[in-house]
C-alpha cells in the first residue's frame, strides 16, 4: 500500500477511534431507549458505513435484527432482556464478555487476563472507571483502550511505531479471544438477533482494522509530509 502522510494518518485515526468507541459504549450497557429510537428511525445508525469495507452482509443482519424490534411494545426494556440473557448471565445462556472466560487453560472470571489488563492499565496511567462495575478484562475496556490508543496516536509523527503498537495490542489482547467470544454468541438464543449480529459486526471490523494496521506498519515510512 501507499504510504500514508500524517494527516492521512491523522484523519483515518480519528475515525477509526470513534469506531472503537462506539462498539465499547454497546458492551458497556444496555442501549438506552432513545438510542434505540434513532436507529429505528434510521438515524445515528453508525453501523450502516461499515457497508463501503464490504461488510453488506454483517450491516444488513444487524439492520435485520433491529427492524424486527420496530413493534415491539417496549422494544428498549426486550433488547435490556437480551443484553442480560447474553452477557450478565451464565456462559451457558449467552455469551459473557470477559476475556477470562476464554482462556484456553483457566476459564473463570478473574483468571489471568484479567490480571495482565490491570497490569496494561497501571503501566498506562489508565484505570477502569469506578462506576464501571466490571473486571478489568471486559469486552467494553479493551475497545475503549483501543479507542484512546488510537486517538492518541492520532498525531504520530512516526506512523510506522503506532501501527506496530496498536498491532501489538489488537492481537496480543483483542483478537486472542474474540473469534471465541463471537462464536459464543453465535451459539446463544437470545429473542432477537442483536447481539449476535454486533459480535458478528464486531470481529469482521476488527479484523479488517487488524489487517490495515498491518499493512500500514509493514510497508508505511515515517513521513512528515500533510
Amino acid at each position: 500500500m501507499a504510504d500514508l502522510s500524517t494527516s492521512e494518518w491523522t484523519e483515518v485515526s480519528k475515525q477509526r477511534a470513534l469506531v472503537y468507541g462506539w462498539f465499547s459504549t454497546l458492551y458497556a450497557g444496555e442501549i438506552p431507549k432513545d438510542v434505540l429510537a434513532s436507529y429505528l428511525a434510521g438515524e445515528d445508525a453508525p453501523f450502516t458505513a461499515f457497508s463501503v469495507l464490504g461488510l453488506d452482509a454483517e450491516v444488513q443482519r444487524i439492520q435485520a435484527g433491529i427492524e424486527a424490534l420496530r413493534d415491539v411494545d417496549h422494544a428498549h426494556l426486550e433488547l435490556a432482556a437480551d443484553f442480560a440473557q447474553m452477557f450478565l448471565m451464565d456462559a451457558k445462556a449467552g455469551a459473557l464478555p470477559y476475556a477470562s472466560v476464554y482462556d484456553a487453560d483457566e476459564k473463570r472470571l478473574y483468571g489471568p487476563a484479567e490480571a495482565r489488563m490491570q497490569s496494561f492499565l497501571a503501566g498506562a496511567s489508565l484505570a477502569v472507571q469506578d462506576e464501571f462495575k466490571e473486571p478489568a478484562d471486559h469486552l467494553a475496556v479493551y475497545l475503549a483502550v483501543m479507542a484512546r490508543i488510537t486517538e492518541e496516536q492520532a498525531q504520530a509523527t512516526d506512523i510506522v511505531a503506532a501501527a506496530r503498537d496498536q498491532l501489538a495490542f489488537l492481537e496480543d489482547a483483542l483478537l486472542t479471544w474474540l473469534p471465541s467470544f463471537n462464536e459464543a454468541n453465535q451459539e446463544a438464543s437470545p429473542r432477537y438477533d442483536v447481539y449476535p449480529a454486533l459480535a458478528a459486526l464486531l470481529i469482521a471490523v476488527v479484523k479488517l482494522d487488524a489487517g490495515f494496521i498491518r499493512e500500514v506498519a509493514e510497508h508505511s515510512s515515517p513521513v512528515n509530509a500533510s
